[in-house]
């Protein structure tokens, strides 16, 4: 289950040169390309990478850059996603263990509790990805 998000800006630069600071850009964050042509760049974050906690809040799971030319303008489109698999499978293992012991508020608290934490992480990934996208069309 993922959260798909996507944003959209223009620039004056060559298509190439947007392909190279993407690259660079990936690089330099240690992200892993899966895919590279004239036109797109696609990649995710490595499953098994270990990183502090604060550090992976501000972590994309994947996405994607297409790479367009429009009337001599360069259109630079960013879908990227957020895994919703690991929070839900937490989420209901603390479930299972709290209501097989008779607990039945305590679910109601945790699903709180990741609603915003969810939220919370939504609202940095978008801060994240538009960072990344300005960085990669100044």
């Amino acid at each position: 289950m993922k959260l798909k998000f996507k944003i959209s800006q223009t620039t004056n630069l060559a298509p190439e040169i947007i392909i190279d600071r993407i690259k660079g850009e990936l690089d330099q964050k240690k992200y892993r390309v899966l895919t590279m042509t004239n036109s797109s760049v696609k990649f995710d974050e490595s499953p098994w990478k270990l990183m502090w906690n604060f550090q992976a809040v501000r972590r994309l799971d994947g996405g994607e850059f297409e790479v367009s030319l429009q009337d001599n303008l360069t259109s630079v489109t960013f879908s990227y996603y957020l895994s919703l698999i690991a929070p839900i499978i937490i989420l209901i293992a603390i479930s299972i263990g709290l209501i097989k012991d008779g607990e039945y508020y305590a679910p109601l608290f945790f699903l709180l509790f990741y609603v915003v934490a969810v939220t919370f992480q939504v609202i940095t990934l978008k801060d994240v990805a538009n960072e990344m996208l300005s960085e990669i069309i100044k």
